[in-house]
């Protein structure tokens, strides 16, 4: 009965301090989180005479144990996402629809993304909406999160697209 008693009693501890360790997580600033750490305090021993030694096992003592608990703050996490979007895009239309590339710029720069150009693309036919980007920094985190969003494929720009300017390319199709 009293094993039961003491099990409920670690039961709802434990479950509270879980629940308060979550609720403690949820605010907006950084997080916190408490690390613990446990000293031994030193125990002083006795000195045993000779006359007294019944046994050649040596002494065994107890330590008493002490929590100290340490806050430690992690900053929030950075997504690439948010660094990427500084890339500059590039939306060329590729396909008979008037204001193809100005209708996704504006969706791109609704999402934070720094479109610098729109126009049309002079190359050859694309069969499907494309998004191309370069060798800078950020290029391909920028260019895969803009294929993701636009539900597309990304891929490396090549010489033979005959698009050099450095960041993103975005060629729509209206596919």
């Amino acid at each position: 009965m009293v094993l039961i008693a003491l099990a409920i009693v670690f039961a709802g501890l434990g479950a509270m301090s879980l629940s308060k360790s979550d609720a403690d997580n949820t605010g907006s600033g950084p997080a916190e989180s408490a690390t613990s750490t446990t000293v031994a305090a030193p125990v002083p021993q006795m000195p045993q005479s000779t006359a007294q030694k019944t046994s050649d096992a040596p002494p065994s003592t107890t330590l008493p144990s002490t929590t100290i608990d340490t806050p430690t703050t992690t900053p929030p996490p950075t997504t690439t996402a948010a660094v990427a979007k500084s890339v500059p895009v590039r939306v060329l239309n590729n396909s008979m629809i008037v204001g193809l590339a100005g209708k996704t710029a504006n969706q791109l720069t609704a999402e934070g993304w720094n479109v610098v150009e729109t126009g049309n693309y002079p190359g050859v036919n694309i069969p499907k909406t494309t998004v191309y980007y370069g060798n800078s920094p950020g290029d391909r985190e920028a260019g895969l999160a803009i294929a993701q969003q636009l539900g597309t494929s990304a891929e490396a720009k090549s010489s033979g697209l005959g698009e050099s300017s450095p960041g993103v390319t975005v060629i729509v199709t209206g596919n």
